[in-house]
């Protein structure tokens, strides 16, 4: 087929990279979720099993959903959008946002989907890197470059994927108030932090917090978010996004995690952040080099065996995400904190490879 048939982004871009040949039976270490669904699953199940509508569309406002979403987040329903996942909602934004050639700035290493989603609606990125090691915001360069670019956004990642790294709220307000931007904060990760920024959107309009269900809620089967944001950008964003775009199951069971679950996630988030010190204490033990995180995942430096070590776990049924090749990430790899006995064999088998 003539290349001239497809569209300029179709011509140049790539699939996303994931592992291939992955079972049920393998451990998985690389992709940030939960080891258990949400307790309220079987109860969500028998309702179905009574009463499943599937063949009709459900309300297409998901009032519902946004009302207890809107008491979770402590704010108003008209600041909440409802997403197909995450990455839909990433691509709503760079829908609203970005005309041809806009740029957006990117703070790598970080979260990919922000570029992917910018530059498939025409966006041109612009890096400003993290401060290396430390992986600390270099505030002044990423205002200054804000300004010189005429950027029309900024993302932040906080907690930050793939480096666990956080970043202060005087920072953010100072991101808000001097760069000219509309600022996307992806909060994904927040309940394993224990702060948020929701309370600066009656401060700052130019602010947009990035959620979903698929980490703190358990659900990153049922693909499902939400982007919180003042009134005027919400309107615009329910004008952008596919009507009824959501699936009928994933936003009733994202409605039963919201009524039942709330201690569940509450038990679920503490047991993660003592697996993750645990985690840290056992790989700082066996001579790994692991990065300070705030996220449900750790950022280890294996120097030049990552890929070996990558090789040798998944023989084993374990995946661990290898970012060795990325640059910024050289020699490193992501590892996401589960339940104990699964983080206990993970240790085990390091132990008898390193």
């Amino acid at each position: 087929m003539k290349n001239t048939y497809f569209s300029k982004i179709a011509q140049t871009i790539e699939p996303y990279q994931w592992e291939e040949g992955i079972t049920e039976q393998m451990l998985r270490f690389d992709a940030n979720t939960l080891p258990f669904p949400p307790k309220s699953v079987e109860r969500f199940l028998n309702a179905m099993a009574k009463r499943c509508p599937i063949n009709e569309y459900a309300d297409p406002t998901y009032a519902t959903l946004k009302k207890l979403i809107a008491d979770y987040e402590q704010t108003d329903v008209s600041m909440i959008t409802i997403t197909n996942s995450g990455d839909e909602a990433l691509d709503i934004i760079a829908k609203t946002f970005i005309n041809p050639q806009d740029k957006f700035i990117v703070q790598p290493p970080t979260y990919e989907m922000f570029s992917i989603q910018c530059e498939m609606n025409g966006g041109k990125q612009i890096e400003v890197p993290l401060i290396p090691k430390t992986f600390a915001m270099d505030v002044n360069t990423l205002i200054e470059t804000s300004k010189n670019v005429t950027a029309k956004l900024i993302f932040i990642c906080n907690p930050n994927n793939p480096t666990g790294t956080t970043y202060p709220q005087a920072e953010i307000e100072r991101i808000l108030t001097e760069s000219n931007c509309i600022v996307v904060v992806d909060e994904v990760y927040r309940e394993f932090y224990g702060k948020s920024v929701v309370q600066l959107l009656t401060k700052y309009d130019n602010l947009v917090i990035l959620r979903s269900f698929s980490k703190f809620a358990a659900m990153a089967g049922a693909r499902i978010g939400y982007l919180i944001s003042n009134p005027t950008i919400n309107n615009k964003f329910d004008g952008i996004r596919l009507p009824m775009g959501v699936s009928y199951l994933s936003y009733k069971l994202a409605e039963y995690v919201l009524q039942f679950d709330k201690n569940w996630i509450v038990k679920q988030v503490q047991m993660i952040i003592r697996e993750r010190e645990r985690l840290t204490y056992e790989l700082t033990k066996l001579g790994c080099i692991t990065y300070p995180s705030q996220a449900n995942f750790l950022l280890v430096d294996l120097g030049g065996r990552a890929q070996e070590i990558c090789n040798k776990l998944r023989d084993n049924n374990i995946l661990i995400r290898d970012r060795s090749t990325k640059k910024y990430l050289e020699g490193c790899v992501r590892i996401t904190v589960r339940s104990p006995e699964e983080n206990t064999k993970l240790i085990a088998n390091l132990k008898q490879i390193l």
